[in-house]
């Protein structure tokens, strides 16, 4: 019996480790693996290294100074009305590294661009107001601002963009020179993987989950969780032993490939746990389906202390389980209508009445099965 719940158990924990792992690849796929490129590029970004390295990829980046806001992106709906609202979503900053050259005596300002959703929006204007109390500071007492830590996806500037971007440089003074590198790349922290960010980070979640899940799976392929169920039980009906249950499951009848229907126990398998039914509680077993988004194709069976148990099943094969509780459990009713329903919500020991009472009056302890 074991062996037989054991590969099915095994079964049911490779399938989840194998739509885990298809979950995982999907993901990662989706969002261009972006989150390797993450994790090796904890550290941050190299901004001395050519622009062009990094293109395309989700980098970390420690951004020292802001200097100016230079595009406002905003977002127009239109209605069914004709009428149209106008929302901001972010801005566009004008930012540098500064990488001293010690062998030389002096630094390289590495200027870029970084996008910021409008939640950042006051928190940048006054590290741009830092930026330049720090800049124009001779005194040498204005501390250095403090950076700040951005994540995103290098990405090229569209023309218009580096249009805007290349006209306030120059309004700036700022050109291209030993000591001033201009980039004509924008750190979009509203991409991740080339999806929004907030989306990224769910579907990192999701990767996380579902590596749990597989991990968990390949782990119940070796352990016996199977069988907790039947020891549980035997626990709480000590009159019966494992040798009883394994005799009975040997002739049950195995209706699809998880269920099995003895004469005194019910196995079945819900998902990669085997449960236990003693079968002479049971006083009610019908077919039940309910099609649309939130479909189900059931046998649905109640016991005298009024328990409901359902076990998933098509309807083939529920009516063929049901036919031999009908042959082999005189105690239980077959069947679904609605005044059985009313009846055993509204007349419990009116509905037991009808076949249950009667069959333990006869066979208390269930002696009324035909060996």
């Amino acid at each position: 019996m074991f062996e037989t719940l054991r590969k099915r158990a095994r079964k049911t924990y490779m399938w989840r480790a194998i739509l885990s792992l298809v979950g995982i690849i999907i993901i990662l796929a989706a969002t261009k693996g972006a989150v390797f490129g993450l994790v090796t590029g904890l550290g941050g970004m190299d901004i001395t290294a050519s622009p062009e390295t990094y293109e395309g990829k989700a980098v970390v980046l420690d951004v020292d100074y802001f200097v100016w806001d230079y595009v406002e992106h905003t977002t127009t709906t239109v209605y069914d009305s004709g009428s149209r609202s106008t929302s901001t979503k972010g801005d566009s900053y004008i930012a540098f590294q500064s990488i001293n050259n010690d062998a030389d005596g002096y630094s390289t300002w590495y200027f870029y661009s970084v996008y910021m959703g409008k939640s950042k929006t006051d928190m940048l204007s006054k590290k741009i107001d830092e930026t330049w109390e720090y800049m124009n500071d001779e005194s040498g007492t204005v501390a250095q601002p403090e950076p700040v830590k951005a994540i995103g996806t290098w990405t090229k500037m569209e023309s218009d963009m580096e249009r805007y971007y290349t006209n306030t440089l120059n309004d700036m003074g700022i050109e291209e020179s030993d000591y001033d590198k201009i980039y004509f790349y924008t750190l979009d922290t509203g991409k991740l993987g080339g999806v929004d960010a907030w989306l990224f980070w769910v579907l990192m979640a999701g990767v996380v989950l579902l590596l749990i899940w597989f991990v968990a799976s390949v782990i119940g392929c070796f352990q016996k969780t199977y069988e907790k169920e039947i020891h549980k039980y035997l626990q709480k009906n000590t009159a019966y032993s494992i040798g009883e249950i394994e005799g009975d499951f040997t002739t049950a009848h195995r209706i699809g490939k998880d269920v099995w229907v003895g004469r005194k126990w019910t196995i079945y398998m819900s998902g990669a746990a085997a449960k236990i039914i003693q079968n002479h509680d049971l006083v009610w077993g019908y077919y039940f389906r309910r099609t649309g988004k939130n479909s189900v194709s059931q046998m649905q069976l109640y016991t005298a202390d009024k328990k409901s148990i359902y076990i998933n099943l098509s309807e083939e094969l529920t009516k063929e389980a049901l036919r031999y509780y009908g042959e082999e459990q005189p105690q239980m009713i077959i069947g679904y209508d609605s005044e059985l329903e009313r009846m055993y919500q509204k007349s419990f020991q009116a509905f037991l009445d009808l076949k249950y009472n009667p069959a333990m009056k006869e066979a208390p302890d269930g002696t009324f099965l035909k060996i």
